[in-house]
């Protein structure tokens, strides 16, 4: 169903789903004490380590008997690699300058 989409099961799920969360509310509502551009930087960055787990989630699967023995891995390659240093950069700047614009 169209509600397994939304289960979260494993971190980066809910990563992807707080960065969405955080750039529709950047867009939307007014935040007087945080900057809304730096809530859609941080947003963006947690929406970028989403989608770079979600590119390294495999399935394996052995051949194990009569049987077929399956396990979900992560396996990045080099897209997902730079992808992943690109969300956690943009996640830690934003996510400084909030702390600091609230100091």
């Amino acid at each position: 169903m169209i509600f397994n989409l939304f289960k979260i099961d494993i971190w980066w799920k809910a990563v992807l789903i707080l960065g969405l969360i955080a750039c529709v509310g950047a867009s939307i509502f007014k935040i007087d004490f945080i900057e809304s551009k730096h809530l859609f930087g941080l947003g963006l960055g947690m929406i970028v380590i989403g989608i770079a787990q979600w590119m390294a989630w495999k399935v394996a699967s052995i051949e194990y008997g009569n049987g077929i023995l399956s396990q979900r891995i992560i396996k990045h390659n080099f897209l997902s690699i730079v992808l992943l240093i690109l969300g956690i950069g943009l996640t830690g700047l934003f996510g400084f300058l909030i702390i600091k614009g609230l100091i």
